[in-house]
């Protein structure tokens, strides 16, 4: 019963952050075409990152982006909750177990996450939530993807490290 209360009380608190959200200006993260977007923002970010919690959380959301792009679905079911959940770009709910299959299948294969930006870590004691804005490319549910996607991503710190409770990857209209 607590865990469902947990989860209830972090979908909630995510609820009201993207609608707070709504009125913050963007977090944009300075670049280096030098070296691959990807790296320079996520460790540019974690160097600007305050406290040791935050970058431990950012040391999370890359342990599990490697996760991802490596489809290690055992390390993957250590970083997810029993009970997570992803909500695809499709607006369709994923559950942990058909998320595992889909990725060691290779229905789901994530060969690409670039530029990411505009990332942002909240932190609630317990709970964090990070939001970011991404380029991935690859396959998800069979169907191939080259896309721009806003992801929010709410964390709970149990046992002494992070673990996933749930995300939603939202994909961004091209600008007009």
């Amino acid at each position: 019963m607590r865990a469902k209360s947990d989860i209830t009380a972090a979908l909630a608190l995510a609820a009201s952050l993207l609608l707070a959200a709504c009125h913050e200006g963007p977090d944009a993260e300075p670049t280096d075409s030098s070296q691959p977007a990807v790296t320079v923002a996520a460790a540019a970010h974690a160097q600007a990152a305050g406290s040791p919690r935050e970058r431990a959380v950012l040391a999370a959301m890359e342990q599990y982006k490697q996760a991802i792009l490596d489809r290690d679905t055992a390390e993957l079911a250590g970083i997810w909750t029993e009970n997570y959940t992803f909500i695809n770009p499709q607006g369709g709910l994923v559950t942990r177990e058909e998320r595992l299959a889909n990725l060691g299948s290779g229905s789901t294969n994530v060969q690409v996450i670039d530029n990411e930006r505009e990332i942002t870590v909240r932190l609630y004691g317990d709970a964090a939530i990070v939001q970011n804005l991404s380029t991935l490319r690859g396959t998800f549910s069979g169907a191939p993807t080259d896309t721009d996607l806003r992801g929010t991503f709410v964390w709970v710190r149990r046992d002494g490290r992070w673990r996933l409770v749930t995300n939603q990857l939202t994909a961004v209209a091209p600008a007009s």
